[in-house]
């Protein structure tokens, strides 16, 4: 999980025994957690960060750069 704005998280989910990955935004609007966008991703997500704008996830041996939007932008390492 990582913090987006002051009042919005992303969070990773992984389900193994489907092979549907993600990140689901979720918002507090009137001290209540509320759904926002959700992005299919097409490879495991272990971890995620916020930085300067883009997200940075993580899958076991790799290194992602997606916009905010989810648009992949590149794999910038991977651990063969």
């Amino acid at each position: 999980m990582c913090q987006i704005s002051p009042s919005e998280v992303a969070v990773t989910l992984n389900d193994e025994k489907t092979g549907k990955h993600g990140v689901h935004f979720i918002t507090v609007s009137n001290r209540q957690l509320v759904k926002g966008k959700n992005r299919k991703i097409r490879h495991t997500c272990d971890g995620i960060v916020f930085y300067q704008g883009d997200l940075y996830i993580t899958s076991r041996t790799a290194l992602y750069k997606y916009t905010l939007s989810g648009t992949f932008v590149s794999k910038m390492y991977e651990d063969t």
